[in-house]
């Protein structure tokens, strides 16, 4: 992991700050660096895979470091002691890399008219699923801050704001990307999220079973 972040570092923390170049666009300009990856313009931004590995890392890294330095009170109310405690730090990175292909795999059949093989969709996937850990990382940081200054309201409206925005943000990526007419944008976006949310909730049901057994 060590040796991983350092080529990261050494590799892209330069002059020509292709961090910046990669990460802003997920934030600002939803589904412009797939399209990108697509055009062939690649050199000047991070690989999808590498950016996903390397942000997961971090997330995963700021998560164990909040659970580990929280107060008996935030164990309380967001571990639920061992059964979310074991979720966070060890089912949800597995649930990622599962979920993955099988996101990429969904986009493939809502758009079986326009996509040219899996590997268009998983850019795609690769980029929202970055999306989702920078936007959790800038949560675990804020949230921190929040519970420590004790304002739990306004860590609850903030993590509200994000959830939307990754909505808003994954709607915008398929209207760029696919470039469909809004409602069948719409309906492919709502089909999407609930084959999401299902197969997050079995395979969650799955892990869990394994981890008893």
């Amino acid at each position: 992991m060590q040796s991983l972040i350092g080529h990261f570092l050494n590799d892209y923390f330069s002059y020509d700050s292709k961090i910046a170049c990669s990460v802003k666009p997920l934030i600002v300009e939803p589904g412009r660096l797939t399209l990108e990856y697509l055009k062939g313009k690649r050199i000047q931004y991070i690989p999808p895979f590498r950016l996903f590995i390397f942000l997961s890392i971090i997330f995963f890294l700021l998560l164990e470091w909040f659970n580990s330095s929280s107060t008996s009170k935030m164990e309380d109310e967001l571990l639920d002691d061992s059964f979310w405690s074991t979720f966070f730090e060890s089912w949800l990175p597995k649930l990622f890399f599962l979920l993955l292909p099988l996101f990429a795999m969904i986009i493939a059949r809502l758009y079986r008219k326009k996509a040219k093989g899996l590997l268009p969709q998983f850019l795609f996937a690769l980029h929202f699923h970055s999306t989702i850990f920078l936007v959790g990382i800038f949560y675990i940081l804020a949230s921190w801050v929040f519970y420590r200054l004790n304002w739990v309201i306004i860590n609850q409206l903030l993590l509200t704001v994000l959830a939307v925005y990754l909505l808003i943000n994954l709607w915008m990526s398929l209207k760029k990307v696919y470039r469909d007419s809004v409602k069948k944008t719409l309906l492919n976006f709502f089909l999407l999220m609930i084959t999401y949310q299902i197969l997050l909730v079995v395979l969650t049901l799955i892990l869990v079973v394994f981890s008893i057994l």
